[in-house]
């Protein structure tokens, strides 16, 4: 399958730009799981080949997949950190909507509602496949870990564009006018 994705480094800022973007193991939440601390929010970037030896050139941690079957190609992916400070937004219905990436001392609240989260929510629509992969358009940087000696370069994200995709059956009645006040 070949990628449409395309990569720029943007020189004034120091950071990559990537439309047509694939993502793969998404967790917005920072839900523990196998190989993923809870409270760690993060996803794999699928690139080329090519990008994978930029990544190993600035230290990035580069995972090969290798194909299952010969239908598949090799991909390469990195590991790209979601922080509170990351500009999420997500476009629906040609509206651009703004997610507030709560902090862990947010998280670790005894009365916050994890359900409730924004990120648990994108997580859910990826799940649900209401995210195409390959529309999404996102902006990161390398960064260090400048507190711990000897610590790896690790790619953080700054700003993700995820579009949701609208059911279809729901679409057909979007316009519908309801009834608040009886359920039933």
């Amino acid at each position: 399958m070949a990628m449409n994705t395309t990569f720029f480094y943007d020189e004034d800022t120091g950071r990559y730009i990537v439309k047509g973007a694939r993502i793969l193991f998404p967790n917005f939440e920072g839900a523990e799981q196998n190989y993923n601390q809870s409270g760690k929010r993060n996803f794999r970037l699928v690139i080329t080949e090519g990008m994978a030896d930029e990544m190993k050139q600035r230290g990035i941690y580069v995972r090969t997949m290798e194909p299952r079957d010969e239908t598949e190609e090799t991909q390469y992916t990195i590991k790209i950190g979601v922080y509170s400070d990351t500009d999420v937004r997500l476009l629906s219905g040609g509206k651009m909507t703004s997610v507030v990436v709560p902090d862990n001392d947010t998280r670790r609240n005894p009365d916050y509602d994890i359900e409730e989260d924004p990120m648990t929510m994108i997580d859910r629509e990826f799940r649900k496949a209401h995210v195409k992969n390959g529309d999404i358009s996102l902006e990161f940087h390398i960064s260090r870990n400048t507190r711990v000696a000897g610590s790896s370069p690790y790619a953080r994200l700054d700003t993700i564009v995820i579009p949701i995709r609208k059911s279809r059956l729901l679409a057909d009645y979007e316009d519908m006018e309801t009834d608040e006040d009886e359920p039933f």
